[in-house]
Formats: structure tokens, sequence, C-alpha cells
């Protein structure tokens, strides 16, 4: 277990943060989000011993290491711009971290199976006797991971380190890091993110920090259920629109939706969600569990059953309905469908009064196989 017990940090300029009391379990991936500035950086580089409270204490496994040298406490830490070594090939790189025996004598070797395993598995096997100049942005972070992980940390910590990736890297990126990180037990893990999608493909748990101070804390099957049952527009939510990048697919508003796949066959997924069995496009494992996320734009709604070349239906009752603050021309319709989970529609004002929808009416959701993106694969 990680915890940091009123563990506080003041810098010239007036900002402080703290005091933070956060507990991360040994089986646990935290994600932790918030506005820029709001001190996410500071509690990794508190953790990792590159800064030094004012007060408090930081734990690992009950034994405190908040005055202990950055070397001995075996923090591994991943940045948003890797820093790897030019005159070393790939494979040198990652065997840097475990090469001196006398100093690091209880890590594995870089020809363990485990460790010729995990470049399996980030794909990066071809790689290891090119240097780095001539690698891609998402093969260097994979190095830089690598790299990390050979050294097997108690703690993970991990600030924004596919901000600068393209979404379609991110997406193949996140699928593989909570599965590595989950085989090879590198937890307690904290993730720093402005991206929405990476709360739902990696979290576990998730934390909000605003202006210094974590505001609430909840696993994430806890979070969701919060965000379903809260209704009010003035209510404290963990995704507030200052939170989240809305550059990228999905971020600030797209639909989570998740369930365990129980057919895949020719590039088409089944996987039921509550009383619902929905399509996706691609081959995911029979019994795993898959999430995904759909743009509330790609939902259209309609009051009745209709025939149509979109493959997902999914009842649900209306909550509320309000106008889109970004274009008064189109409304958000809140539902909630028969599993539980809470769906955003995008449509215009004008479909809104065609259909007549208002709170409490039951309405169909419909959505083709191709819209919705995986984002967790989970055995």
């Amino acid at each position: 277990m990680l915890e940091l017990v009123n563990v506080t940090k003041k810098f010239r300029g007036g900002f402080t943060l703290g005091p933070i009391n956060l507990k991360v379990n040994d089986n646990e991936i935290l994600v932790m989000i918030g506005p820029t500035g709001s001190g996410k950086t500071t509690i990794l580089n508190l953790i990792s011993g590159l800064l030094k409270p004012d007060s408090g204490s930081i734990c690992i496994n009950g034994v405190d290491i908040t005055n202990l040298p950055v070397e001995f406490r075996k923090v591994g830490y991943i940045f948003q711009n890797p820093s790897l070594f030019p005159h070393l090939n790939v494979y040198e790189n990652i065997s840097f971290g475990i090469s001196d025996k006398r100093r690091r004598s209880d890590v594995e070797s870089i020809e363990d199976p485990g460790i010729t395993k995990l470049i399996k598995d980030l794909g990066i096997s071809h790689l290891l006797t090119r240097y780095i100049q001539g690698l891609s942005g998402g093969e260097i972070q994979k190095v830089s991971l690598a790299r990390m992980l050979v050294t097997r940390p108690r703690v993970m910590l991990m600030d924004e380190p596919l901000a600068h990736l393209d979404s379609s890297t991110k997406r193949k990126l996140r699928l593989q890091l909570r599965r590595i990180l989950k085989e090879r037990q590198i937890m307690p893990t904290i993730y720093i993110t402005h991206f929405e999608e990476d709360v739902y493909s990696l979290a576990d748990s998730v934390s909000l920090l605003q202006n210094g101070l974590i505001e609430h804390t909840a696993k994430l099957e806890t979070l969701l259920t919060y965000q379903n049952n809260n209704n009010n527009n003035n209510s404290t939510s963990l995704f507030q629109p200052n939170v989240f990048n809305k550059g990228e697919r999905g971020g600030g508003g797209g639909n989570y939706l998740e369930g365990n796949v129980i057919k895949s066959k020719d590039g088409v997924t089944i996987f039921k969600m509550g009383p619902h069995l929905l399509e996706v496009i691609g081959d995911y494992s029979v019994g795993c569990k898959v999430g995904i996320i759909v743009r509330p734009e790609d939902i259209i709604l309609s009051k009745e059953i209709v025939k149509t070349s979109a493959r997902n239906v999914v009842r649900a009752k209306v909550l509320k309905t309000h106008n889109n603050h970004h274009n008064t021309g189109v409304s958000n319709i809140h539902l909630i469908t028969e599993g539980g989970f809470h769906i955003i529609s995008r449509i215009t004002n004008e479909a809104k009064i065609d259909l007549g929808i208002k709170p409490d009416d039951v309405v169909c959701a419909i959505f083709k196989a191709s819209s919705p993106h995986v984002v967790r694969e989970e055995y």
C-alpha cells in the first residue's frame, strides 16, 4: 500500500498543496484527474523523492520513505517526455536500469523469460537493435515503459505518458498498459491524465484534485453509479468541464458502456450489457470484459423500435434534457439504461420536439456497431 498522510508543500507565489491524505492499495491503479496547476505532478514528485514535503509522511507498505533518497525508494516514474539515451540502442536502454548487479542485486536479468515476454507484449522485439533517433513517439514511450518495468518498482508513477501521442497509438497503448501492469503486478500505480478515455481504460479508482486538495476519491464502479444517480446540474461531479482535454474523440462527454463478450467472429464482437446484447467492430476474447466509448452525436433516439442498419438498440428512460451550452440548437438527452448505465444522446432541438421527448419517457437509444471504440479489455 502507498499512503500519504497530511502531506503539504508550499511554493513561492502562494500555491499550497494539501494537506493530502491518500491510500492506494497494492493491486490498484489510481487515475488522478484535475485542472492544470491543481498539484497532480507535485504529488508524484513528492512520492518519488524529487521534492520533499513541508509536513506529513509518505509510506510504502507501512515503511516511512518521506526522507529516503530517490535511489532507495524503488519508485518507477514515467514522464510525458521520456529521456532515453541516444547513444544506446533499444536493448541497451531497456537493460540500463538492471545492468549494475552490484547496486541492484534484487532485479531480474534482461534474459529472464518474463522480461522477454514484456518486450513481446509491448510489441518492440523487432526494435532491440535500433537506436532511439529513428523511433516513433509511441515506440519511444514503450521503450521507456519497458526500461522502468524491468526494475520491478514497488510503486509506479505515470505523468500523462500518452499525452503527445496520436489517438490511434493512444488507444492501442491504453489496452496494453493496464493488462501489463496487472499481469506483472506493478502496483500500486498512480496515473495522471487530462483525457477521459484514460480513466475508463485504466482506472480501478479515480481521484479529483482541485486547487491543491483532493476533493473526492472513488472506485470507478462507484463513480459511474454516482453519475447515474446524480442528476442535479449544480451537484459536484468528478467529470467537470475544466478537467479533461476536449480535443480527443470521446473526451469530455463520451458514453462509457461495458459488458462481457459472448461471441466474436469475422471481425464483429457481441457483448452482454445487462439485458442488452451489443455489437462492436473487432475481435475480442470470449469471456473477457470490454469497455467501449460512444459519442453522444452517434446515438439516435426513437420512441419505437425501428428497422435500421444500426445493430445496437438499448431501451432507456429519459432522466432530463437541457440545451447544449456549446450550441443552443442542440439538446443533451440524459438517459439511464435498464442495465444501470448513464447515456447522453445529443440531438437537435427540432428532433427533440418532433419526438416529444420529456423526462420519464422510455426511448430506444440506437447506434451502429462501427460507432464505438473499445478502450478496455480485461480478462
